[in-house]
């Protein structure tokens, strides 16, 4: 009976060991210690660790300032708010939360042994450098790969990028602009000085984005301000021009002229001081009422690279074309549908000759315009407003970065993405990707059904090549101009994608 009461004890106090929650893990960060969760497989997952100062008051519009120490343990279970923007309906969740006071990032580790040092992956949201935000993306699965994961939020918007005379002025480098391109940068010194204590390694962080956060990589690529802090990039859906020709420092510094007659500020530092002091809602109220210089899609906005002098020192192809670029490992691709951009709903014809120039001819007789006729839609590649807008913005595009890695490191990986989104009616559109790269895989999917890019990314944050067991092979781009095509029939390799039409326009 004895026994039999013991062995009763010992089930009740095994159950209720088993019950208690694991105590909340605590990491040493720049700033202080701040304490996390661990998730129910042994990973930890910590939110809102802050990277630099709140850029709010006289920190805004300048370069992200290094974190105040804080004194205790900080919470760190709770995201920290997206970055302050408008709601155009499909961000409507984060604009609803968005604050000035958002320079904060995630990570999110899987089960590892103390001396682990395993690949770092740091995803850049996209969102036309105006809205979105970098929340719930540590909920990803892909972790389980034996990845660290490490998200952030970026300025966005006139708060990210704008320039004025007056910031230019104040500037030791005398350049304003490119804030949020700085914030990224701040956050990736911050993963060179404290990811070993997540269990990653500093020495292997492969940065990756989708439409403006493809673009953001690519410029980061540029940035002397960046070198050293990566290893390898992914671009989906972005590169640093978009196809679009940059904008002059002055030109940017035109559209800040115009929010501060919006505004009713004057010029000069007084005026500055009371675009600083004057409310986020009110600037993003002036915001939309602005426009972009060289008639560019006013979606765009803040989009245009903008040469600073600083951040980006010359114009994007410039410093591709010289080999000046960070010479790392790339995987580049895009949608085969995008989405469509002003210009091309207009007047296809006027937006193929304002984009071909001189070879306007060659490229209107690749697309069958013939006469005052459209030409006809396309089974895969859509209408004739689809094509325009893939190829000249997202597809060639990608193509001539891709070419010009290819002349610093033979380690380049091109890519064409044709499956739509999983759970959705419609057909492929720009973001279809995102799902499969971080969602969970289906038990027993094959990659027709659910192709295999988080496997092809980790692989790739691992070794520096996305090839592994069990994947379809994955050529190099080569001389050959391989790609690998993501189709509902598995993925296949193709050849020169739309290799005669992109060799007509010379656009990053």
């Amino acid at each position: 009976m004895l026994r039999m009461v013991l062995m009763a004890a010992l089930i009740v106090a095994t159950q209720s060991l088993a019950a208690a929650p694991a105590s909340a893990p605590e990491r040493l960060v720049t700033g202080g210690i701040v304490s996390g969760e661990t998730l129910p497989d042994g990973g930890t997952v910590f939110r809102g660790i802050p990277y630099a100062q709140p850029p709010v008051g006289d920190l805004r519009w300048k370069p992200p300032a290094p974190v105040e120490p804080w004194q205790g343990v900080r919470d760190a279970t709770k995201a920290g708010p997206p970055c302050l923007q408008r709601s155009y309906e499909w961000n409507a969740g984060d604009a609803a939360t968005s604050k000035e006071d958002c320079l904060y990032l995630d990570v999110q580790s899987p089960k590892h042994k103390p001396t682990d040092r395993l690949p770092v992956m740091f995803w850049i949201h996209g969102g036309a450098n105006r809205a979105g935000s970098g929340i719930g993306y540590t909920d990803s699965p892909i972790t389980k790969r034996g990845v660290v994961l490490v998200t952030l939020q970026y300025r966005l918007g006139i708060f990210g990028f704008a320039s004025l005379p007056a910031l230019t002025a104040e500037s030791p480098q005398h350049a304003s602009g490119n804030y949020g391109i700085m914030d990224q940068i701040a956050a990736l010194q911050w993963v060179k000085a404290n990811i070993a204590n997540f269990g990653g390694d500093p020495d292997n962080v492969t940065i990756f984005g989708q439409s403006a956060g493809a673009q953001d990589v690519g410029l980061l690529m540029l940035s002397p301000l960046a070198r050293g802090l990566f290893h390898k990039a992914i671009a989906e859906s972005g590169t640093a021009g978009f196809g679009v020709s940059p904008r002059t420092l002055a030109e940017n510094e035109k559209i800040g002229n115009d929010l501060a007659v919006l505004m009713g500020a004057p010029a000069g530092a007084d005026g500055l001081k009371a675009l600083r002091a004057a409310s986020g809602e009110a600037l993003l109220d002036a915001t939309d009422k602005l426009l972009p210089p060289n008639h560019v899609d006013p979606t765009f906005i803040w989009l245009q690279a903008v040469i600073d002098g600083w951040v980006l020192p010359r114009a994007p192809a410039e410093i591709l074309a010289d080999g000046e670029q960070a010479r790392v490992p790339l995987i580049i691709g895009n949608a085969i549908r995008e989405f469509g951009v002003e210009g091309a709903w207009k007047s296809s014809r006027q937006f193929v000759e304002d984009n071909f120039g001189d070879r306007s001819g060659e490229a209107l007789a690749f697309y069958g315009f013939t006469g005052t006729d459209m030409p006809p839609d396309d089974p895969l590649l859509g209408s004739i407003v689809d094509q325009l807008s893939a190829d000249v913005i997202f597809r060639c595009p990608a193509s001539w970065v891709a070419n010009r890695q290819l002349a610093v490191t033979q380690n380049v990986w091109r890519f064409q993405f044709s499956i739509p989104a999983p759970d959705t009616v419609k057909g492929v559109e720009h973001s279809a990707e995102l799902k499969y790269v971080f969602q969970k895989t289906p038990a027993g999917a094959t990659a027709a059904a659910w192709p295999p890019l988080q496997a092809y990314w980790t692989n790739f944050a691992k070794t520096g090549n996305p090839n592994g067991r069990g994947l379809p092979k994955w050529p190099n781009m080569g001389k050959a101009q391989n790609y690998l095509e993501f189709t509902a029939q598995g993925p296949r390799v193709g050849k020169d994608l739309r290799g005669p039409l992109c060799r007509l326009l010379n656009a990053p």
